[in-house]
């Protein structure tokens, strides 16, 4: 199989694998797949503003930081009949906008100013304390994406730069994201959230070391979930605090890892990397 036909299996082989990891949370079977957008949910609108900085470790020039605001749109599930403390799932697509000068932002002369629009998948986990009309969330969340960059160059921008810039422009270029933070809802109809999130963005897309990479994650997020599970069920108080402290902990480890080498622990490329600030409201039906 040559490497264009593997390209197209991309989106659906990452969707799978996301799907799969994601069942070592919720519980869900894997031949349930289908009920993973079904079942007992509720629809959601999820609105949220951010900032922070554009990076790419072998850019020698200055990248302008970048607002951002995003949307996603998807359906809330929450299991407390069956769980103490509630077990909180989320699942969604995302569309993001990002730019440098957003909101009248100014870009110093000497900056590369940045244009990203982004869409994708994702999910978002953890356990609550249940306040009865209110609820305490902290969460984790991981998203696959797809980003289209658009950059504002100087004119005396150095030769090696421009280079690093083209490889990212004039595509959408596959990556993903993981963002760690806390909710406050009010019942199941709104809530309040601050989050930080961290994304790479892969200049050029290889199957088979992406592959090797993301399923090593995944089997020691899979670990580590089943041991922060144990401690959620020992102390129902601190323990949905150190569940998602724990998975976003990882999380954050492995973007670290990634951002100087994209396919960890394979030799690759060195990608795109945001990190951003975030507060949003969660809006549920």
């Amino acid at each position: 199989m040559n490497a264009n036909h593997c390209r197209r299996f991309v989106p659906g082989i990452a969707l799978l694998l996301a799907v799969l990891a994601q069942n070592a949370q919720t519980g869900e079977k894997v031949w349930e797949v289908m009920n993973v957008w079904m079942g007992h949910r509720k629809p959601m609108i999820d609105l949220s503003y951010g900032i922070g900085p554009v990076k790419q470790k072998l850019f020698q020039g200055t990248l302008s930081d970048v607002s951002v605001i995003d949307v996603k749109l998807g359906y809330f599930r929450s299991k407390p009949e069956s769980e103490t403390p509630p077990g909180l799932d989320d699942k969604f697509v995302t569309f993001t906008y990002s730019a440098s000068d957003l909101f009248g932002r100014s870009i110093g002369p000497a900056e590369v100013g940045s244009t990203m629009i982004r869409f994708g998948i994702g999910t978002r986990g953890g356990y609550a304390l249940d306040f009865g009309s209110s609820y305490l969330y902290p969460y984790h969340q991981t998203s696959l994406l797809w980003t289209k960059l658009t950059t504002q160059r100087p004119a005396d921008l150095s030769a090696a730069d421009t280079d690093i810039l083209n490889r990212y422009e004039g595509s959408f270029r596959f990556g993903a994201s993981t963002e760690g933070g806390i909710a406050f809802g009010i019942g199941e109809v709104v809530s309040l959230r601050l989050g930080y999130e961290a994304a790479v963005v892969y200049p050029r897309h290889v199957f088979w070391p992406w592959v090797g990479s993301f399923g090593i994650a995944a089997i020691g997020m899979g670990a580590l979930t089943h041991f922060a599970w144990n401690i959620v069920e020992a102390s129902p108080t601190l323990g949905p605090f150190i569940y998602a402290l724990l998975r976003a902990g990882l999380a954050y480890g492995y973007y670290l890892t990634v951002r100087d080498n994209q396919y960890w622990p394979f030799d690759s490329e060195t990608p795109l990397t945001t990190e951003a600030v975030k507060f949003g409201f969660t809006f549920t039906f």
